[in-house]
């Protein structure tokens, strides 16, 4: 039987909230805007298909609110082709599908934003986690309510206004899932923490607002493209002003305390079995061994004994256990 013990741990990447209402964080347009373009070409493969999913659930929660209101979606379409027949009642109809196309989306919006909260830190993402955001489902709408309500008051007050807040709330929902605060707080540390950081902030969304642009001019094409860098580019911005907290969690195994017990036995008894053999030391006897004498000098010697009167006394000397014939 195994047993698991999870240990967390937490690091932090990024600024912090406390820096950022300071304006104390460093933001560099042209920095931000390498980055995202490099994460967005190292996970554009699964990070198209979640994009592509939160855009087609837009596409349809729009013509659904087209056809509540207007019971058939193409009088909305031919009258802004066309240009004819462009009544106030279409256009407020096409606006109010719009505004609920974003509320209702919402969760998969948030799906989207933390998966490029991955990227931001290095971390791969899957088309899967799309439905990451599901969890945030009532605070994510509640959020998103708020701010496409407020930007609908910038809007009819003056267009550049709800530019504005458009840039300046564009951190809020991010903060709702990711610090864990209220919607109504996370608008305001947002819109505080955005001006403190005015120019760098603007001259970011002002090249991506271009970008679309460019995209719509290639009959959208663009977007497969521009969507994605623009999420990535917003979870940059987020880390480098409020940072990212990671939880990792490591599983420990353990056994149970009678399997180890047995294990003990089982290794105590091998060892007793297969005990090493002791090595002896090694005992070298050393041997005087005697030089062999060279056969033909032998037979010289024999042949000189022959010659002479037989007499000659024959001397043994020994040296180091040897013989040494002498003529």
């Amino acid at each position: 039987m195994f047993m698991k013990d999870a240990m967390n741990k937490s690091f932090h990447v990024g600024g912090s909230v406390e820096k950022a209402l300071k304006g104390d964080v460093e933001l560099q347009a042209v920095a931000v805007l390498q980055e995202a373009w490099k994460i967005t070409a190292r996970n554009i493969l699964t990070f198209l298909p979640a994009v592509i999913g939160l855009f087609l659930a837009q596409i349809a929660l729009l013509l659904l609110g087209l056809q509540v209101q207007l019971g058939n979606p193409a009088i909305f379409f031919d009258a802004v082709i066309t240009g004819k027949e462009l009544t106030q009642e279409i256009v407020q109809a096409g606006y109010m599908a719009n505004f609920w196309s974003d509320v209702l989306s919402a969760p998969l919006y948030v799906g989207v934003s933390l998966m490029a909260l991955n990227h931001a830190v290095g971390l791969p993402s899957k088309p899967g986690h799309l439905i990451k955001g599901f969890p945030f489902t009532l605070v994510s709408i509640i959020t998103m309510l708020l701010i496409s309500s407020l930007q609908g008051i910038g809007n009819a007050i003056f267009p550049i206004i709800g530019l504005l807040l458009s840039m300046g709330f564009s951190m809020a929902i991010i903060l709702v899932c990711e610090k864990r605060i209220t919607p109504i707080k996370a608008i305001k540390i947002s819109l505080q923490a955005t001006f403190k950081k005015f120019m760098p902030m603007t001259a970011i969304f002002l090249v991506v607002l271009i970008m679309f642009f460019v995209s719509f001019a290639t009959a959208g094409i663009g977007l497969l493209w521009t969507i994605p860098f623009f999420f990535n580019v917003k979870a940059i911005i987020y880390r480098n002003m409020f940072g990212i907290t990671l939880q990792v969690t490591s599983a420990q195994t353990k056994k149970n305390t009678q399997e180890n017990s047995v294990q003990t036995d089982h290794v105590q008894s091998e060892n007793e079995q297969q005990q090493p053999t002791p090595v002896l030391d090694n005992e070298t006897e050393t041997t005087d061994s005697a030089p062999t004498p060279n056969k033909d000098n032998a037979d010289d010697d024999n042949d000189n004994h022959q010659q002479g009167d037989g007499n000659t006394p024959q001397n043994d000397d020994t040296e180091k256990g040897g013989k040494v014939f002498n003529a």
